[in-house]
């Protein structure tokens, strides 16, 4: 390649120009970390009138060799190969033309991408209010978009998880296949312990036997890892509450899975999507529905010819802080209509624009039957908000005994403290006393005369050891090796105190 200056040739051709230099296009932004797809650099176009990134560079350093350059083009054709709207933008390569050492260091430009799915299970659990269903039917519809399109390819995710599927500013699925800008599956994160995934329960076995290259069906484990991710974006719990990967062996705990499917039943989801996802959680992989089974279900394709005709089932999607007051006074409860859902009167003439996808044929009847209409009643909603209200008071009880423990600690620690200054402070006051005791008796020990005394003399000696001296510690101890160092002071002087009293006794007898 030489020093030539490579661009693929994408979809948009207003991303990059071939004709001028890289650097005349682009604006560097800085770098950073982000979960899945590591560090990336972040870069804008330098006609984009914004501020924000708009570019990831993907950096791969590669040996110089013929064969490296050709897994390079054929790494770049397959990502040029991989256009769909519910996949991440690639834009192209380059070489580094400015390294002259052994390496090649490849730049590979895509989408930036900065929320997720993940980031809209947080925002609801902020406000206590459920992700709309149609959001949902939205979401699993172009995922398996996307899965389908990648299995074309003979290509997997096998990393389907909340905080793995991306959104454009559009608000549109965008996923990241595994190649140059995500390198490693979840299996080989889990297995190399790196982080957690939503792994099916035979990629669980397969951890537990250690295996390398696990031998399952990846469209399959997809499958199983998407149940799971639609379970948590229902209830607005993490899935990864389900495993237990410290365990020996790690174990996938099927009574979470379907506590949190009857909590998804409460939150008011409609029995069609319940049904399609404990299809894509069956434990055993030849009974668990396929790519293809959910993109031709009933159920999917019934909700798309429901939004399209601008009517959803009914969808959770009331604020549990702001409950309509009237319908708790009425007594004949009426099911809950959508506020975008304009009701259906009898011979009503539908819009001019909505004509050419409006089924005349359709009775009202068949419509209701069809999109099955759940009635929730407000007792209900009152009921889930105590709920969410009981778990919130319970968690800050739970942190009000904490933060008292933690008090009660610090001032049993304060008062132990206080009483080891109280005792230094008192020997310190009984070492004077014994000082000026001394200096009154005006006490000299008696010189040796002779050989015949030396040895009665030598009862009255007192041979001391050397000690280090005595220094006073400060009148404020607040660390625990200012304790340990008092605790050594009480020592010394406890055997100073004790050899005196044994040469005041010897001497006066």
């Amino acid at each position: 390649m030489g020093n030539k200056v490579y661009f693929a040739k994408t979809m948009d051709a207003s991303i990059f120009n071939q004709n001028e230099p890289l650097n005349a296009q682009i604006q560097h932004l800085g770098g950073q970390y982000y979960q899945h797809i590591e560090r990336v650099e972040l870069y804008k176009l330098k006609n984009e009138v914004t501020k924000f990134p708009t570019i990831f560079e993907k950096r791969i350093a590669n040996s110089v060799s013929v064969e490296q350059e050709g897994q390079l083009l054929n790494l770049h054709n397959q990502a040029q190969s991989l256009y769909h709207p519910n996949l991440i933008k690639y834009y192209g390569f380059c070489i580094d033309p400015q390294i002259t050492t052994n390496l090649i260091i490849s730049k590979w430009y895509y989408q930036a991408l900065y929320k997720t799915s993940k980031n809209i299970c947080a925002h609801h659990f902020q406000y206590k209010s459920l992700i709309p269903e149609k959001d949902l039917w939205k979401l699993l519809h172009q995922i398996i978009q996307a899965l389908q399109f990648l299995e074309t390819k003979q290509q997997w995710h096998m990393q389907i998880q909340p905080d793995s599927i991306y959104l454009d500013d559009n608000m549109q699925v965008r996923l990241i296949p595994m190649g140059v800008l995500r390198m490693m599956s979840g299996y080989s994160i889990v297995l190399n312990k790196q982080g957690q995934a939503l792994l099916s329960p035979e990629l669980i076995e397969q951890l537990r036997l250690k295996n390398i290259n696990p031998v399952h069906d990846p469209s399959k484990s997809d499958i199983f890892s998407l149940g799971m991710t639609m379970l948590e974006l229902m209830t607005l719990k993490s899935s990864f509450d389900c495993y237990s990967f410290n365990s020996n062996p790690p174990q996938l705990h099927d009574q979470i899975i379907e506590e949190r499917l009857q909590e998804s039943i409460m939150n008011g989801y409609s029995e069609e999507l319940i049904k399609i996802t404990k299809n894509m959680l069956q434990r055993d992989m030849n009974y668990r529905i396929g790519i293809r089974d959910i993109l031709n279900s009933k159920e999917l394709n019934q909700n798309q010819h429901n939004q399209a005709n601008n009517f959803s089932p009914l969808k959770p999607t009331l604020n549990l802080n702001n409950l309509r007051q009237q319908n708790i006074i009425e007594q004949d409860q009426k099911p809950l209509i959508q506020p975008s859902i304009p009701p259906i009167v009898e011979k009503q003439i539908p819009p001019q624009n909505q004509i050419s996808t409006f089924n005349p044929h359709a009775q009202q009847d068949n419509f209701l039957q069809s999109y099955s209409f759940r009635e929730k009643s407000d007792e209900e909603l009152l009921l889930r908000e105590q709920q969410i209200n009981r778990q919130l008071e319970q968690q800050l009880k739970l942190q009000q005994q904490q933060l008292q423990q933690q008090y009660q600690q610090q001032l049993k620690q304060q008062q132990i403290i206080e009483e080891q200054q109280r005792q230094l402070f008192s020997l310190q006051q009984q070492i004077q006393q014994i000082a000026v005791q001394l200096e009154e008796s005006h006490v000299k020990p008696t010189e040796i005369l002779n050989s015949s005394n030396q040895q009665d003399n030598l009862n009255y000696q007192i041979n001391l050891l050397p000690t280090p001296p005595i220094t006073y510690a400060s009148p404020i101890k607040h660390t625990l090796n200012d304790f340990t160092e008092n605790i050594e002071i009480q020592n010394r002087v406890n055997q100073v105190l004790a050899q005196s009293r044994q040469a005041l006794n010897r001497y006066q007898n």
